[in-house]
């Protein structure tokens, strides 16, 4: 399933903003975007 480039962007920006120590948010996602955004996130903190 090829993920939506924004998604992936909201959430490298997310993983981001929390290894840096900054206010992380998340952006308000329609629910079928969630499990897209979870599993970039899960991948960029090397939890998955």
């Amino acid at each position: 399933m090829p993920f939506d480039p924004q998604i992936v962007a909201q959430a490298n920006a997310f993983v981001n903003a929390l290894r840096s120590g900054k206010r992380a948010r998340v952006p308000a996602l329609k629910l079928e975007y969630w499990q897209q955004f979870m599993t970039v996130v899960y991948a960029g903190l090397g939890l998955a």
